[in-house]
């Protein structure tokens, strides 16, 4: 199959349509959030560190199905592993549109968490299944991209959706693409031939083998930027980046809206481009993916610290590269790929994502935690939380960088 046939062929097709419309629904659900922050605030009297708390539920959820994620899809693969899961959206969306106090927010969100948990990486690992390695980098960065255009939607197409409908029946409506989706999935996407590794190695024995990875450096050395990197983005574009917008920016609803869709614009466009300008640079510039990583990771790191520094309106243009550059760092996915034999892909891609939203929820409860520190008023959070916060997370970042940079260097790579 040659790569540039790829896109046009019939499986890639069985493959991208119900894997893609998933991502794009992950992305538009876990984003919600940041649309409706003011409306939930408003309607169940949430404290910053109610809702930061019940929102980063998604991502605490979402990590921890990471564990039985990778074994099933090893073993089972992306279509009997998927399809099923997405089940579990349906009922938080529908407990989400019913929900009338936190504790019915939390539980919505944790299940939602959980549905959508293998939206990317069952798609990551079927495509690693079916087509060739050398063009995972780009089919990797399509199917994020679709991701980045449910963020988008996730901003004025989203609040427009609320205003017109109300936010409830909108969630209702979500439920039924999500199951539509599901459908989609399991009669679409090819069965799953498992390899002789794992066909009859039981559930506990390949969790602990996932366990295992750990321990390895080579995970770590690959994990270190991105892990940082998406945490500024899931923290941010899934819930703080609306309240910055207002609180620091000074923005009344639409001009703060306009701003988050250029946020999401970056998202979407790192989505896109990292597969292909990794592709790009190596051929004609010589750039290895270990390069673009780092040198992503340290642009990401210069710039969140301009944004803490300046800590104003001024700052706002800067989240849409800021989200970029988080979105730079997912070559570390073909990264890792190439450090694991096929039958640890699963698993070991699934950790990987497992980490990255670990750090996610500790970042969005974080910087909730420290607003709690300052004194809220009715013009909104403190400026100066929101400063606190994200220096620590600028030191996080370069202390990523720093890490991987020393890697390199140890093995090499570069």
């Amino acid at each position: 199959m040659g790569d540039r046939n790829l896109f046009c062929t019939p499986l890639f097709l069985r493959l991208f349509i119900p894997f893609g419309l998933g991502y794009f629904l992950s992305v538009l659900l876990g984003s919600a959030n940041a649309t409706m922050a003011s409306a939930l605030i408003s309607e169940f009297s949430l404290s910053p560190g109610d809702l930061g708390f019940m929102s980063s539920i998604y991502l605490i959820a979402f990590g921890a199905a990471q564990f039985p994620l990778g074994v099933f899809l090893d073993s089972r693969g992306a279509r009997a592993t998927l399809a099923p899961l997405l089940f579990f959206a349906v009922a938080g969306a529908l407990v989400f549109s019913q929900a009338h106090g936190l504790g019915a927010l939390v539980i919505s969100r944790a299940l939602i968490g959980i549905g959508l948990s293998g939206s990317l990486m069952a798609a990551f690992k079927g495509y690693a299944d079916r087509l060739p390695t050398a063009t995972l980098p780009m089919v990797y960065s399509l199917q994020c991209f679709m991701g980045g255009l449910g963020g988008m939607c996730a901003t004025r197409p989203m609040a427009v959706a609320f205003g017109f409908f109300g936010w409830r029946p909108v969630f209702v409506a979500l439920a039924f693409f999500c199951l539509a989706i599901s459908a989609l999935i399991w009669f679409s996407v090819p069965k799953y031939a498992a390899q002789a590794k794992t066909r009859h190695v039981g559930f506990m024995k390949l969790l602990l083998q996932m366990f295992s990875y750990f321990k390895d450096r080579r995970f770590w050395d690959a994990a270190a930027i991105s892990t940082c990197a998406q945490a500024v983005m899931f923290s941010f574009l899934y819930l703080w980046i609306a309240p910055w917008m207002h609180d620091v920016a000074g923005m009344e609803s639409r001009e703060a809206e306009f701003y988050m869709m250029l946020a999401f614009f970056g998202t979407a466009l790192g989505y896109l481009l990292n597969g292909i300008l990794a592709d790009f640079l190596k051929r004609r510039a010589g750039l290895s993916w270990e390069r673009l990583y780092l040198l992503s990771g340290l642009l990401l790191t210069i710039l969140l610290g301009v944004i803490c520094a300046v800590n104003g309106r001024a700052a706002a243009p800067l989240w849409g590269v800021v989200m970029f550059l988080c979105n730079m760092t997912m070559i570390s996915f073909p990264i890792m790929r190439t450090l694991y034999a096929e039958n640890e892909v699963g698993r070991v891609l699934s950790l990987l994502n497992f980490t990255i939203f670990l750090c996610s929820f500790l970042a969005q409860w974080f910087i909730g935690a420290v607003l709690e520190c300052y004194p809220v008023t009715r013009a909104g959070f403190s400026p100066a939380g929101y400063q606190a916060a994200i220096a620590v997370i600028v030191a996080l970042n370069a202390a990523g960088v720093l890490w991987y940079a020393y890697s390199m260097k140890r093995t090499k790579t570069a």
